[in-house]
């Protein structure tokens, strides 16, 4: 082979070599990102949809959130204790929940040891009434008939280790911890905590836990 055949060779074989190193690249790049999504889905966060209006108006059907595993698997972890942590969930959470095979979402109204009581439309907690600041004021919230009452008016439960009672927002169009078949939610059902809400564009951002308000009923 002369020079003048091996330099055409030289040239004919570079454009080859650096198109397959290129589509080699793009494999590594799909596979890391790929790795990096399944890790976050196994580990950190689910993506949810809300279904149904029981969440008005903080969150309405269709809308699309990520859910914060990590809470629910290290909230209560010998790693957690050992550390002297406090990560777990709080009243005023939004958190998503399996029950009757499908992911309902609900707001932590309280949680374990906590004395609960609905009477004349109005929340207590540990004989103080409950101001959630995340409902609007004209929110009235209601023990359902007899027959599919969790708890009677005016009764006081005290929510057992490891569940929490659990209402939706849109209190005239929930079903949830007021009635029988739910009722107290155990930490096992849970899938984790709602942080993030990524459609539609224009409610994109982190999503906080509610505020409220315990006012002390001695004085009336």
């Amino acid at each position: 082979m002369d020079d003048t055949q091996a330099t055409v060779d030289a040239i004919s074989f570079k454009p080859k070599k650096l198109k397959e190193n290129f589509i080699v690249d793009i494999l590594q790049t799909v596979i890391i990102a790929l790795t990096i999504s399944v890790i976050i889905y196994l580990v950190i966060a689910i993506p949810n949809q809300v279904d149904g209006q029981s969440m008005e108006p903080n969150f309405h059907d269709k809308e699309l959130l990520l859910t914060n595993k990590i809470v629910q698997w290290f909230g209560q972890s010998p790693l957690a204790f050992s550390l002297h942590m406090q990560y777990e969930y709080e009243r005023g959470d939004v958190i998503i929940f399996h029950f009757g095979g499908a992911d309902l979402i609900k707001r932590v109204v309280a949680v374990e040891g906590d004395l609960i009581k609905v009477q004349e439309n109005k929340v207590y907690i540990n004989g103080n009434l409950l101001d959630e600041k995340y409902i609007p004021t004209t929110t009235r919230t209601r023990i359902p008939f007899k027959s599919q009452a969790f708890m009677q008016e005016g009764e006081e439960v005290t929510v057992p280790q490891d569940h929490f009672f659990v209402m939706g927002d849109n209190r005239e169009n929930s079903k949830d911890s007021r009635f029988k078949d739910l009722g107290f939610v155990s930490r096992d059902m849970i899938k984790g905590r709602v942080f993030f809400r990524y459609w539609p564009l224009d409610k994109f951002g982190i999503i906080r836990k509610g505020e409220f308000q315990e006012i002390s009923t001695t004085a009336q």
